[in-house]
């Protein structure tokens, strides 16, 4: 996939040699703010997904890097998430805390969500913490829709907000390809 332009950002797959940095970023309780830190095996495990995935999908989770002095400073694109029996795609974002407020969220998701819909057809998913006000901003404007509140997982204090949006035509949810 080629890198993809903003007006302040690049995106692009990731590569083995960002590993240092997403593990340095996976493992840090600012970064990791809603879902909680991973240790160092977990963080490189979650890396490795990342190349995985983005290897099969061409909006997988890609680095945000800012144009202006080349750091990485956050990711936006789909993993995949077990939801009511389904393997499906969920689209999600974070960035480092100076990088946060600055509309870089909603820049780099719009820029992949166009790679998306010229790629695929069909429904995909967004899970955000219900105190995360940020994020249900970016999510609103970027084209998510607000589907339903639940308790993730069954935990009654973690209430968790679905929003999905249509990618291209629209369609089912897009489901997760074999990533085993």
């Amino acid at each position: 996939m080629a890198m993809i332009e903003t007006d302040r950002l690049l995106l692009r797959a990731p590569v083995e040699t960002d590993r240092a940095r997403f593990v340095e970023l996976f493992t840090s309780e600012a970064f990791m703010v809603f879902t909680g830190v991973l240790d160092p095996v977990a963080a490189n495990d979650r890396f490795d997904r990342m190349l995985t995935l983005a290897g099969r999908i061409p909006y997988g989770k890609q680095p945000v890097i800012n144009r202006v002095d080349g750091a990485i400073v956050g990711y936006t694109g789909v993993d995949t998430v077990e939801f009511d029996g389904l393997a499906r795609l969920e689209w999600g974002w974070r960035f480092v805390p100076k990088a946060r407020g600055r509309g870089y969220a909603s820049e780099a998701t719009a820029a992949l969500l166009d790679v998306a819909g010229a790629c695929d057809s069909g429904e995909v998913l967004c899970i955000i913490a219900a105190d995360n006000h940020a994020s249900r901003r970016v999510a609103t404007k970027t084209g998510f829709r607000h589907w339903k509140r639940l308790n993730w997982n069954g935990d009654p204090s973690a209430p968790t907000d679905l929003f999905v949006r249509p990618i291209g035509a629209g369609g089912p949810p897009l489901l997760a390809p074999d990533v085993a």
